[in-house]
């Protein structure tokens, strides 16, 4: 949770409004309990802080500052972070005492940011209403892969009250990695399914996918972190109005 100006707090995160990649890690901190600072930064102004403390990435968000001073970058090795760091306080990121469980975790993670994040980009920002719609076409090809990839690593099993049983997050009843990163970035389905007339996430077609992302979406609504997707839609086609007014 954020926490208030007089509360003792154990990280500082640098984000931005909009940022799916900063949301994933503000809800792991508030799922976790972990009181921080939150810093919101304008992405066409960037604080010398932000600059400095991400040199590499030039100062992407989100970064995590640590109490003494030091700074990680990148999402998800700030969620793993977030997990190992805070072990005693659930719920666990990623499933203790499995290792295939947490090798495919990361996997799918891995296949998110790599495959699904930049093509959703691609989507909002193309001209084209036709090319927006093959490209979301292609997200959501992307995004049945992974369906079909979680059911087959973390099948149902059926469990009484001292299991997780068939809850709707991908491990059962207790969100994980995956549902973070797929659960924050809610309102970006919403707002690809708007411009592209294809909706990617389809109960039918993605079971799995769909109750992860619905039940983490309800969850993060507590966590003051989710943007309403009309909200987050303006931002892209705004940045697009203006790159066309300059280049004219």
């Amino acid at each position: 949770m954020a926490a208030a100006a007089t509360e003792p707090r154990e990280a500082k995160l640098y984000g931005a409004w909009g940022s799916a990649h900063a949301a994933m890690v503000r809800n792991a901190l508030s799922l976790k309990g972990v009181s921080y600072e939150y810093v919101e930064e304008d992405l066409d102004d960037k604080s010398e802080a932000l600059l400095r403390l991400n040199p590499v990435h030039g100062g992407k968000v989100p970064v995590l500052v640590l109490p003494d001073g030091r700074a990680l970058a990148e999402s998800l090795v700030i969620l793993e972070y977030v997990d190992e760091a805070w072990p005693e306080r659930p719920p666990a990121l990623l499933p203790r005492g499995d290792p295939r469980a947490r090798a495919a975790a990361r996997f799918w993670a891995r296949f998110f940011y790599d495959e699904v994040s930049p093509l959703s980009r691609e989507v909002v920002l193309a001209d084209a209403a036709a090319e927006r719609a093959a490209l979301a076409r292609e997200v959501k090809a992307r995004m049945a892969v992974m369906e079909a990839g979680i059911a087959e690593d973390f099948p149902r099993r059926g469990g009484g009250e001292e299991e997780d049983g068939d809850g709707p997050f991908v491990h059962g009843r207790s969100p994980g990695l995956l549902d973070v990163v797929l659960g924050s970035c809610a309102a970006g389905t919403r707002v690809l399914a708007a411009v592209s007339g294809v909706e990617i996430v389809e109960p039918r077609e993605m079971p799995r996918v769909r109750a992860s992302v619905a039940a983490f979406d309800e969850l993060a609504a507590g966590f003051g972190t989710t943007v309403p997707h009309e909200m987050l839609l303006a931002r892209p086609l705004e940045r697009k109005q203006r790159s066309r007014a300059a280049a004219a």
